[in-house]
């Protein structure tokens, strides 16, 4: 339902006060919404920056880690491959020593076996003998020849000797004291393919003269040799090459890049370095008579390779946080900020007035706050239909007030007439009656307003009483007596004049003689009170005029005959202008009369 004209008429201050709590509720709502978006968008960056720094730190330090213990790894296992190498070349220098001065290879090599003689032949065939033994040890050993200078007659383990390759070569002449390990190839260069054979080469020696008679030589496989001893364990690649810049030996893993061969004048020395996140180790092998060094290399798995992945991984992750977050930006976008502007505009229209905007979504997280809205406008739509009915029932009080007030009024002009005639016709004692009756009407009409002094109220008690004489004459007396200080103290209109009134008709009447009504009041600084007494010495209280006890007071309730004015009234009254903390007390008992008291709260008036 719309607002009419009508309906915004009925209470402006409350729909004022509605539409600012109800803006202040959407503005609350929208804000909320905004705040709670941009809390999550700065949480979100916040968290991609110390997660990323995290990762960063982490990766780095865990990349020394991996890059120290891969160092250590590959210098071990480096160091292990350079030592069975150099172990092997070591028995085989070994062996071509122990043969090079055995005793019947320096008979060979001193007579060469020229007179086939039984003791020579046997030499022969005990020196082909060992010959065989000692190549059959190494099965990287192409051929084993020891060879007589004189006469070029050598004998090696091959079964025809001239197949023999070794023989038919022109080894270089050597002193008694060198030895050679050298390629077959004796041209250097950095031939892309390693070279297949060695050779070693060691002179015999006359016994006594240490003149050279003869050499003995070994014809190597040397893939096979240093394949057997290198192995190929943990090692993304290597090579072994000479001080020639000859290639003796390459290994390479399975989707490694080639180890290359350093370039001339680049090749001596061992180190161990990382180049292009690679760990380089060289080493240079100790062996007699040749220069040979080793140089392996190692990549560590994955991204852990070195310190220049760091900054990478870290824009990876970055990126791979921020698609978390805008995936959860436009999640919450959806399910939470949607919902809250729908029923932000639902709220707008229901500003407008239009009370039929209810919230009908499907939000889980927003449910509980729409079915409040709902219970809000069902509960608006109520107040105003109350409103209206409580307007209509003001309205026909009031024109219930106006048709009471006909009646006080018309006998308040009827009693003025009576007064100015009474005064032409000379009685003024029914003038002065009326006059008094006058005032008390005025009174009663709210003519001196809802609160009055003492002195005032003294005053009417008066008059009520200039009334009371024309009916009773001196037979009742009102006494009044007002402590200093109290006469401007203020009470509400008409309190004590139905006491009085009940005084008379409930006590002085029924007792049949001459009564007298005391009003005393005073003040309790103390207490802050105002103490109003009205007393009289009619007949007290009997069961004739009482009631049941009163819950109120703990006293007892007196019956009423004053025109629906009475004690009840007088309570009431007190209760409303004073709350509940101010009471009146009626004491009496049968046959010595009656005390009213009246608490009330010190009030001064201005005047």
């Amino acid at each position: 339902m719309s607002f009419s004209t009508d309906e915004a008429a009925i209470d402006p201050v409350n729909k004022a006060r509605g539409r600012h709590a109800h803006g202040l509720f959407l503005s609350r709502t929208t804000g909320d919404g905004n705040d709670m978006l941009r809390l999550l968008i700065y949480i979100g960056a916040a968290c991609t920056l110390i997660l990323t720094g995290s990762v960063v730190f982490v990766y780095v330090q865990t990349a020394s880690l991996v890059r120290e213990q891969t160092e250590q790894q590959m210098r071990w296992t480096h160091g292990q491959i350079v030592q069975r190498m150099q172990h092997t070349v070591s028995e085989l220098d070994r062996t071509i020593r122990f043969l090079a001065s055995d005793y019947v290879v320096r008979r060979f090599a001193e007579s060469g076996f020229s007179r086939e003689t039984p003791e020579d032949a046997g030499i022969r065939d005990e020196l082909d003998a060992m010959i065989r033994r000692q190549a059959a040890q190494f099965p990287y050993i192409s051929e084993l020849c020891v060879t007589q200078d004189q006469t070029g007659i050598s004998l090696c383990n091959q079964t025809d000797p001239e197949g023999s390759a070794l023989a038919s070569r022109m080894l270089p002449a050597i002193s008694r004291n060198e030895r050679l390990l050298y390629a077959a190839s004796d041209i250097p260069g950095r031939e892309s393919d390693p070279v297949k054979e060695l050779i070693y080469v060691m002179p015999i020696t006359e016994r006594g003269t240490s003149v050279v008679k003869g050499t003995v030589s070994l014809s190597l496989n040397v893939a096979r040799m240093l394949k057997d001893t290198a192995g190929e364990q943990l090692l993304s690649g290597m090579i072994v090459y000479n001080d020639r810049g000859q290639l003796l030996y390459r290994y390479q893993a399975p989707g490694q890049p080639t180890v290359a061969l350093p370039g001339h004048g680049n090749e001596q020395g061992s180190f161990d370095n990382w180049e292009r996140g690679r760990f380089i180790s060289q080493k240079l092998l100790d062996i007699p008579q040749a220069a040979w060094y080793s140089r392996a290399e190692i990549t560590p798995p994955g991204l852990l390779s070195g310190r220049r992945n760091a900054v990478p991984l870290a824009f990876v992750f970055a990126l791979t946080l921020i698609a978390a977050g805008g995936a959860s930006a436009f999640l919450y976008r959806r399910y939470y900020q949607s919902p809250v502007e729908h029923l932000r505009q639902l709220m707008k229209r229901a500003e407008r007035g239009d009370w039929k905007a209810y919230w009908v979504g499907k939000s889980s997280s927003l449910q509980e706050l729409g079915d409040s809205y709902n219970q809000m406008l069902n509960r608006l739509e109520e107040l105003i239909r109350q409103v209206k009915r409580e307007e209509a029932l003001k309205k026909e009080a009031e024109m219930e007030a106006l048709q009471y007030q006909l009646n006080p009024h018309f006998l308040y002009n009827t009693l003025n007439t009576i007064k100015w005639v009474a005064k032409l016709h000379k009685t003024p004692q029914i003038s002065e009656v009326v006059t008094a009756l006058v005032r008390l009407l005025q009174a009663s009409l709210g003519k001196k307003g809802d609160f009055i002094t003492v002195k005032e109220e003294v005053g009417l008690l008066q008059d009520y009483m200039e009334i009371q004489r024309f009916r009773y004459g001196d037979k009742i007396r009102l006494e009044c007596v007002v402590e200093a200080g109290a006469n401007h103290c203020l009470l509400p209109c008409m309190l004590l004049q139905p006491l009085v009134e009940n005084a008379i008709v409930h006590g002085i009447e029924p007792a049949k003689r001459e009564g007298l009504i005391r009003v005393n009041v005073s003040l309790d600084p103390k207490r802050d009170l105002l103490i109003c007494e009205v007393e009289d010495n009619g007949i007290g209280i009997t069961e004739e005029n009482t009631e049941k006890p009163d819950e109120e007071t703990g006293g007892v309730r007196v019956r009423e005959r004053m025109s629906g004015i009475g004690v009840r009234h007088i309570r009431e009254k007190i209760k409303l202008y004073y709350g509940s903390g101010y009471h009146l007390h009626i004491i009496g008992k049968p046959g010595e009369g009656t005390v009213c008291r009246l608490t009330l709260p010190i009030h001064q008036s201005g005047g």
